[in-house]
């Protein structure tokens, strides 16, 4: 009797164990939706969700978590045996059946799309009608099938781009390579070679992208590091001058000759350049340096001072070289004939350029350049800005800096090239607006998505050489000077 009773024992035990095991961990974890579908609770499991513990029968609960988590229900321990710690079951149903993940389950279910088309009506209601059902399975399979080649579509287009963009830096990596090893130690007897000219075409390396523009732009103004540092020490003492109130000679009486005191907007023009990169803004890491170029600039140039729009100019150039450096290139930059032109801010002086671009659109564009003298449009509206920012405030910075290595190559003829090239682009687009302000606004904000490759070959389909751009330039300077 002893052992039968000590068997007796065990047998209950693993049944507890056995109960705790299929009534606790299988019944109450929450459903997996993607397996199992929505969650479907019967009236008994409805009550229980309103606390009535008493009426919670174990039986038709087990049945709900059995067949939501497709537990054999053969597997299940006798009631017998479960009402052994039936109130402790009990509260372990109603505490899941109240936690949020359950009700949040069961009301997506009753929400979802899907489940809707999958699960039937209620019992209280009329079963659905086959002809019904068929059309919810068929919606059903064109749900997925859509999804499924959406999804290819996705995966495809990831590959394609992952192709190209592995294309792309091969071909940098070999371009830099050829640049660094081959070119630059060659410079002089390699620069205007044939093969040369169609590398530079495609776009300098990023890496060497300041040290060619630094050979490019050349120094023929002679200016040496140690000038940059005199023009500094000058802009830091003028500025501590204008801090303490012993500048006198504000903005207001300012000489046409000396513009030193322009120093005193660098700052807030330093702002507006390139706001999201973040490293021009006050504290960034090139805010200093891009102040200290633009200062000495004004500083050894008091002639022009700072005019709006040369801190897009420095601010490029420091991303690829220091700041001595850039100070040396800014100012031959600004030495050559268009931009010592457009930044003396002169009109009768920037005027030839003008005329001899609009005889440039009516030549090759002829299309836009009747759709522009009907709005009355005229290329100073845009060109002034294209050219006093050399493109960094049109273009995508990437696509500018090409713009950049280009003009480095082949000098001014190249910025209206560019600017031909970018009408060309975009003449559909163009010839769709019908007031001065729509176009103004397209040409001063093009599109971000903007290929650089397809760019490029509309600036390649503009036939302006360099011959010719000069050529015209000098008869509009002559015939404004016969007009005077």
């Amino acid at each position: 009797m002893d052992e039968l009773k000590e068997s007796s024992d065990e047998h209950v035990s693993g049944i507890r164990e056995t109960s705790e095991q299929v009534t606790v961990s299988n019944c109450f974890e929450p459903c997996n939706h993607s397996k199992s579908g929505p969650v479907q609770l019967t009236e008994q499991t409805e009550r229980t969700l309103s606390g009535d513990l008493d009426s919670i029968d174990l039986n038709d609960v087990s049945a709900d978590c059995v067949e939501r988590n497709s537990v054999n229900v053969t597997d299940s321990p006798t009631n017998e045996h479960i009402h052994l710690h039936a109130n402790k079951k009990k509260r372990n149903i109603l505490r899941f059946l109240k936690s949020p993940d359950v009700q949040t389950n069961a009301m997506i279910a009753e929400t979802s799309t899907t489940g809707l088309i999958q699960v039937g009506r209620p019992s209280d209601l009329p079963a659905k009608p086959n002809g019904e059902v068929k059309k919810h399975q068929k919606m059903y399979e064109d749900m997925i099938s859509k999804a499924r080649k959406k999804e290819m579509k996705v995966a495809k287009q990831k590959v394609k781009d992952e192709y190209s963009r592995r294309k792309k830096d091969e071909a940098v990596s070999t371009l830099l390579h050829k640049w660094s090893s081959e070119i630059l130690p060659n410079w002089e007897t390699m620069k205007n070679t044939k093969k040369i000219q169609e590398l530079w075409w495609q776009g300098l390396p990023p890496s060497v992208r300041g040290h060619v523009w630094i050979r490019a732009i050349g120094n023929e103004l002679n200016i040496s590091k140690e000038l940059y540092e005199i023009s500094l020490r000058r802009c830091n003492n003028k500025l501590s001058d204008i801090s303490v109130g012993s500048g006198r000679n504000r903005s207001g009486s300012t000489s046409s000759i000396n513009k030193e005191n322009s120093i005193e907007v660098i700052h807030l023009d330093i702002l507006r350049t390139f706001p999201t990169l973040c490293f021009f803004q006050e504290g960034g890491p090139l805010y200093s340096i891009l102040h200290d170029v633009l200062g000495a600039y004004v500083c050894y140039r008091p002639d022009v001072g700072y005019v709006q729009g040369m801190s897009f100019l420095a601010a490029v150039l420091l991303l690829n070289m220091d700041g001595p450096d850039a100070f040396i290139c800014l100012a031959n930059l600004l030495n050559r004939p268009c931009y010592n032109v457009f930044f003396r801010v002169d009109y009768q002086l920037m005027q030839p350029y003008f005329a001899m671009f609009d005889s440039f659109i009516a030549e090759l564009l002829p299309k836009i350049h009747e759709h522009f003298q009907l709005l009355e449009f005229n290329p100073e509206f845009y060109l002034i800005e294209w050219i006093f920012t050399l493109y960094t405030r049109t273009l995508p910075l990437d696509i500018a800096c090409r713009v950049w290595d280009m003009f480095c190559r082949d000098g001014e003829a190249f910025l209206f090239r560019t600017a031909l090239g970018i009408l060309r682009m975009h003449q559909t687009e163009l010839q769709e607006f019908h007031s001065i302000e729509e176009v103004g606004q397209y040409l001063g904000h093009l599109p971000n998505d903007l290929s650089s490759d397809q760019l490029f070959s509309h600036i390649a389909a503009v036939h302006l050489s360099d011959k010719k751009f000069h050529q015209t330039l000098a008869q509009y300077n002559s015939s404004k000077k016969k007009d005077v």
